[in-house]
């Protein structure tokens, strides 16, 4: 464990779990599936390409993937993102609580996005990684996407040079 992780463990709130090191920060949850939802929700992902593209409304979501496990009667939702746990569960509720209420609607007992219950529904369910690894410890997500951005100009610079 890096040192930045051991500090900033102990920032997350008792009642979240996840692990944070630097600016990053780990979610995974292990959520029961309702009767024949892994089914619907297959479906669903199916027709989006297996990508879950309104994600991308999110700017602090550096990957995040859904599971099926135990013959479809559970799902695994686990990411990694910038900041706080807190304002993760709402930048997901303010920017696409539509779309995260299609796929978790399909979850038992999910109180809905809007729901003040849902921060207690999802930390019901959520797990602390017992090991995790992040390359980046302090590169936020715009941090990287302005690199990434100065990389391709300085290539196009270089390109043009020659």
């Amino acid at each position: 464990m890096s040192a930045s992780t051991a500090s900033t463990a102990a920032a997350v709130p008792v009642n979240r779990a996840g692990i944070r090191d630097g600016q990053v920060s780990e979610l995974t949850v292990i959520a029961p599936l309702k009767e024949g939802g892994g089914a619907r929700l297959r479906a669903i992902f199916a027709g989006a390409g297996g990508r879950f593209a309104a994600t991308s409304k999110v700017g602090s979501v550096h990957d995040m993937r859904f599971v099926f496990l135990d013959n479809d009667t559970k799902l695994l939702f686990a990411s990694t993102y910038d900041g706080d746990w807190d304002s993760y569960i709402n930048d997901f509720a303010t920017l696409i609580p539509d779309a995260l209420d299609v796929v978790f609607s399909e979850v038992d007992g999910w109180p809905g996005t809007r729901s003040p219950q849902v921060k207690e529904f999802i930390a019901k369910y959520q797990l602390t990684a017992s090991a995790w690894f992040v390359a980046y410890p302090d590169a936020t997500v715009p941090t990287i996407r302005r690199a990434l951005k100065v990389a391709a100009a300085v290539d196009g610079l270089l390109d043009a040079a020659n």
